[in-house]
């Protein structure tokens, strides 16, 4: 009985969405400009291209008001407003954007295309939400769209490395907004930080300077946090860090060299944690959290949320978090802590020292096509338009000097924040390659190289699933990286 009220529900849910979706066929267009693509003459006839626009945060989306991804109100959402309102009138179009208020959702936009009916033309959203239906076949190859679109612009449409996510079977299936600010940098981690005015009261010296002299090593790391951890009365008063344990497993984990994926050549690739530099880095990693330097942590504060409440409240020297909680949507940090440094993640033995890196589990204004977009062409013309740097901010530098005067107390945090996104990759946590790292965390675990051994099979197989598919793609895609 259970099972038939089952059925019947999810029935309903089917044809309750297929009605909420364009009920309409997709309307095909005869316009053949590519010729002309480049031309200020180019004229669409009236197109109007729908955009389902969902705003993501770390922990679920946001209803909050916005223009393209832009809470509303904000400099840049006037900007692309303006943008917008330029492109229709140039070229004769329409951009029907729509919002989460509005309806848009990714789960919608994903029954709507199983029913094999109309929902938008173009989507932006969150790789963990639209992974699963590129596998499906919902979305269009956006390699296939040259020269409306030139994928391997990589300053405009995101590197190789960010795109991963979005690769697979020799397809590239999503582009992100990169020439505009903001909007993918509150998409990776983890980043370490410090206040610096609590740090100053504690004696500790000049984190930033320590990190500019190359010298923030595992040892350099291991003297911060016990100075930044202040006992009074056998109370601890100021943990030296505030930490998700994932997140600062991730990081240590890779401090000794990138060792997750190692790729053999010739389309073999194998787990690395099990090498002799991953092995240091994991011996590291749980000495620092659950060995000698445990008394500097606060093993009962490590979610998300609540790790950067402490450190905004100043009970942690120094925290390690998405960057999303710096500024965004989430960002409380830029708003409520003064002097705060942005720091890279320590580096171990094995490494060249001043090694910067970062990862991320997911980008968060990812742009797909849907696979019954009505006039791809069009569709692909206007978003190439749409995503052209902002007068004012057409450089990295000077997008940098933008973020450096409203969000950084110093430029050598500015530099570490861009060489971290610059350098980002893709973690896998989505499909379950971030068990390991986070059983290392667990005090009444297994020896590290018990749990190798334990891990090792699974995490091979999940290579071989998931992540060769994607790392050969961008062989085929991007052949000159």
């Amino acid at each position: 009985m259970k099972k038939t009220v089952k059925i019947l529900l999810l029935t309903a849910l089917l044809l309750i969405s297929s009605i909420a979706c364009a009920s309409k066929e997709a309307e095909v267009f005869d316009l053949d400009f590519e010729t002309n693509v480049n031309s200020d003459a180019v004229d669409l006839n009236g197109y109007s291209m729908r955009y389902a626009v969902t705003c993501s945060t770390l922990f679920g989306d946001s209803n909050a008001e916005n223009i393209l991804g832009f809470t509303s109100g904000t400099l840049f959402s006037d900007m692309a407003a303006k943008r917008k309102a330029e492109i229709e009138d140039k070229y004769n179009c329409t951009i029907d954007a729509f919002y989460q208020a509005d309806g848009a959702s990714e789960n919608e936009f994903t029954v709507c295309s199983m029913s094999g009916v109309f929902y938008c033309d173009i989507l932006q959203g969150s790789t963990h939400g639209l992974r699963s239906s590129m596998k499906i076949g919902f979305y269009q190859p956006v390699n296939t769209l040259q020269p409306y679109i030139d994928y391997r612009d990589s300053e405009k449409w995101g590197t190789p490395a960010m795109l991963e996510e979005m690769c697979w079977v020799g397809q590239l299936y999503g582009i992100l907004p990169a020439a505009w600010p903001e909007l993918n940098y509150s998409s990776f981690g983890y980043i370490f930080m410090a206040n610096m005015n609590l740090a100053s009261t504690l004696g500790i010296p000049d984190i930033r300077e320590t990190v500019e002299n190359k010298e923030w090593t595992w040892a350099k790391f291991e003297e911060t946090l016990t100075a930044g951890t202040l006992i009074e009365g056998g109370e601890t008063k100021v943990y030296g860090m505030s930490a998700h344990p994932p997140y600062l497993g991730e990081m240590m984990l890779r401090s000794n060299g990138d060792t997750i994926i190692i790729d053999k050549g010739n389309g073999e690739y194998s787990w690395g944690y099990a090498e002799p530099n991953a092995i240091k880095a994991l011996t590291e990693f749980r000495n620092v959290y659950n060995g000698d330097y445990a008394f500097a942590f606060d093993h009962n504060v490590t979610s998300p949320d609540a790790v950067a409440d402490a450190f905004i409240e100043g009970k942690a020297t120094l925290t390690v978090v998405d960057t999303e909680q710096l500024f965004g949507y989430n960002g409380r940090i830029s708003r409520n802590v003064e002097n705060y440094a942005v720091l890279p993640a320590p580096t171990g033995p094995d490494v060249e020292p001043g090694r910067i890196f970062a990862v991320h589990e997911s980008m968060r204004s990812m742009i797909v096509f849907s696979t019954y977009c009505k006039n791809l062409e069009s569709a692909a013309f206007i978003t190439d338009k749409i995503y052209e740097p902002f007068e004012g901010y057409e450089t990295k530098d000077k997008i940098k000097d933008f973020m450096t005067y409203n969000y950084f107390f110093d430029e050598r945090d500015a530099d570490i924040f861009f060489e971290m996104f610059k350098n980002t990759e893709y973690n896998y946590f989505i499909v379950g390659m971030r068990q390991f790292n986070e059983i290392i965390t667990d005090r009444k675990t297994k020896s590290i190289a018990e749990l190798v051994e334990l891990y090792k099979d699974y995490n091979e197989n999940l290579l071989q699933t998931e992540a060769v598919s994607p790392r050969e793609t961008i062989k085929t895609l991007w052949p000159e990286e």
